[in-house]
């Protein structure tokens, strides 16, 4: 108690020297001399003023704190809202669904056509073994063959070998995944904060890139 007379003293002193080195009228009324200064505002009051000057002052200070306790609740109840993000994530979670769906419907379509032109290649050579089958077997009936007869069927076997073997390795076959290696995914979905406080955080990054830019 007793430092904090001593402290008054000096201060009123140092006031009361401050106003004697330079005389100046309240910065309120006008009329009276401004006997009190505030370091804070740079401003000389008078006796009255001066009392509502830091009346002022200290509500101000009042307001912020009340301010301050609505802040901790609206923090609290955020908090406890652990559901605050739930639709969000549940429509992430059903965008992953969707698109592992329509994966595995494509992947589908593809091993069909695999099997598909597999099979009708597979047909195409039963049909011609055939066909060379009853050929040969009607030739070696009658005995009625010629030259030409002989080229055409070794040339129809031999291509018949050539399709066997395409068949036991279906180099032919070739899969075409070009578009889907394009697929840039992490821009297929992705989020953006459109809150004000990002929104002033970009603008303020972007007015710090431009003046490094002019430098």
């Amino acid at each position: 108690m007793f430092v904090d007379m001593i402290f008054i003293r000096n201060y009123f002193f140092y006031i009361i020297l401050r106003v004697m080195a330079s005389p100046s009228r309240c910065s309120v009324c006008s009329q009276d001399a401004g006997t009190f200064y505030c370091p804070g505002c740079e401003a000389y009051f008078c006796d009255e003023d001066f009392i509502n000057h830091r009346r002022m002052l200290v509500d101000g200070l009042d307001e912020l704190k009340r301010d301050r306790s609505e802040l901790l609740k609206k923090i609290s109840k955020t908090s406890s809202q652990k559901d605050s993000g739930s639709s969000l994530l549940s429509r992430i979670d059903a965008w992953q669904e969707d698109t592992i769906q329509k994966v595995k419907q494509t992947a589908q379509q593809a091993r069909q056509q695999v099997s598909k032109i597999i099979n009708s290649k597979r047909e195409e050579t039963a049909r011609q073994f055939k066909t060379l089958s009853q050929e040969l077997a009607q030739l070696g009936e009658t005995k009625d063959v010629l030259e030409q007869d002989l080229s055409r069927l070794k040339k129809q076997s031999e291509q018949l070998h050539k399709d066997l073997q395409e068949l036991s390795q279906p180099s032919a076959i070739e899969l075409n995944m070009e578009q889907s290696e394009q697929i840039v995914w992490h821009c297929m979905i992705y989020v953006v904060d459109r809150s004000v406080s990002a929104t002033q955080e970009q603008c303020s990054s972007q007015r710090r890139g431009e003046c490094l830019n002019r430098f």
